[in-house]
């Protein structure tokens, strides 16, 4: 149930996104707050890197807060950027694949995330690189991990 209740709040959040402009600094931060945990991560695509050895090589990236994204999303927001959705699927236990098209002027591009969600809310973002096809399996390995530290914080009496 709580996919569902997230795919509502995120459509609601990227509708903002229609390069109108035409909401309040807190009505869109209410939007943010219904789809973004408070313990929220957002992991961008992993930097090539081309080594000493002339083999391209990935580098991790570290991981972007919650005030970092929402910084970033209301600048993106108030410079008038629209936000198409082209897929919304499901891909495991509270773990959604999203691909979003990004058009700010002239300059498009579109972005894929894997996102594994706790309370009807995305805990955690993974940007895929389209190149690598087996990192959308990887994020969703992490998934599975999160959500089994998750159901041990939360023990049952049996």
């Amino acid at each position: 149930m709580s996919s569902y209740q997230f795919e509502l709040a995120f459509r609601q959040y990227i509708a903002a996104f229609d390069g109108t402009n035409d909401l309040s600094p807190a009505e869109f931060k209410s939007l943010f707050d219904n789809v973004h945990h408070k313990d929220f991560n957002y992991l961008f695509k992993d930097a090539r890197v081309i080594g000493g050895d002339g083999m391209m090589h990935l580098k991790a990236v570290t991981p972007v807060t919650r005030e970092e994204i929402y910084q970033l999303h209301s600048k993106h927001y108030a410079s008038g950027q629209k936000v198409t959705l082209i897929h919304f699927r499901k891909i495991g236990l509270d773990c959604v694949d999203i691909k979003v098209r990004l058009v700010n002027g002239k300059e498009e591009t579109t972005v894929r995330v894997v996102n594994t969600l706790s309370n009807s809310q995305v805990v955690l973002s993974r940007e895929i690189d389209k190149s690598f096809p087996l990192k959308v399996f990887g994020a969703k390995c992490t998934n599975v991990v999160y959500k089994w530290k998750e159901v041990g914080t939360y023990q049952t009496m049996m």
